[in-house]
């Protein structure tokens, strides 16, 4: 099997993963919301405890675990004034330079993310409260994240010299930056 369609199975699962994770904090932001204003109707109010704790952490998880595949479907902001001028060579090199720097980056920070996790995991990190919410699967989340990210910028790297490590789009994506057929 393609390794890059291996790693747009991982990107892909970890995106609906952030989807539920939307949709959970969705459901618990409106009951909290609603179970905060029933002095309204003439009812007693009552927040639902650790709803802060667990929409920081939900957070966490939708954003990490959706960022590899934002960057799979190329859907980050990008800036290409000047790149646009340059003749293909130097595009491509610039592309290159810009992948490794953002392996780089994340690479550092999910080595320092998945030390996070580990040791959080170890003490049974969690945040004090009405309830104590744990922290630790969040922090794992972000390390998972930032990994697959490091990896889909190695991928994107790989990709703008050989073909393997490239995704063939979908027929509603637009077609990708560079095509060697």
């Amino acid at each position: 099997m393609n390794p890059a369609k291996i790693l747009l199975k991982l990107t892909r699962g970890c995106a609906i993963l952030a989807g539920f994770a939307i949709l959970l904090m969705m459901l618990a932001g409106a009951a909290d919301v609603f179970g905060t204003n029933l002095d309204v109707v003439g009812l007693r109010s009552r927040p639902i405890p650790a709803t802060f704790e667990f929409m920081g952490a939900m957070m966490v998880v939708t954003v990490f675990l959706a960022v590899s595949y934002t960057q799979q479907r190329k859907r980050h902001i990008r800036v290409e004034l000047l790149v646009r001028r340059l003749p293909e060579n130097w595009r491509k090199l610039a592309d290159i330079l810009q992948y490794a720097l953002a392996m780089i980056l994340f690479g550092l920070i999910a080595r320092f993310g998945w030390a996070a996790a580990l040791h959080s995991f170890s003490v049974g990190e969690y945040s004090t409260g009405l309830i104590n919410f744990p922290l630790w699967p969040a922090r794992f989340c972000l390390a998972i994240g930032v990994t697959l990210m490091t990896v889909q910028c190695l991928f994107d790297m790989l990709g703008v010299v050989f073909s393997r490590f490239r995704i063939e789009e979908d027929e509603d994506e637009p077609p990708s930056q560079y095509r060697i057929d």
